[in-house]
């Protein structure tokens, strides 16, 4: 292996983890967003069809924001 493709791994795994790293950060916000529609009495299979997720997801979502202590669903 010379140097080149050591170089090519190392950027690509640095890639690969910038993207994750966005993917978490967009799911969170996601989260974030549902939780807070439905906390303001947003309806649920409204939220889930503009948020694009099954219903019962949704419902997870709002549940878990109506347990004591919770403050963003995981």
């Amino acid at each position: 292996m010379t140097k080149d493709h050591l170089l090519r791994i190392r950027v690509a795994a640095a890639d690969r983890e910038d993207v994750q790293f966005e993917l978490d950060r967009a799911e969170l916000t996601l989260k974030e967003a549902v939780s807070d529609a439905i906390s303001h009495g947003e309806d649920i299979a409204t939220v889930a069809e503009v948020a694009e997720l099954p219903v019962d997801d949704v419902a997870r979502l709002a549940a878990r924001d109506a347990g004591p202590g919770s403050v963003l669903p995981s």
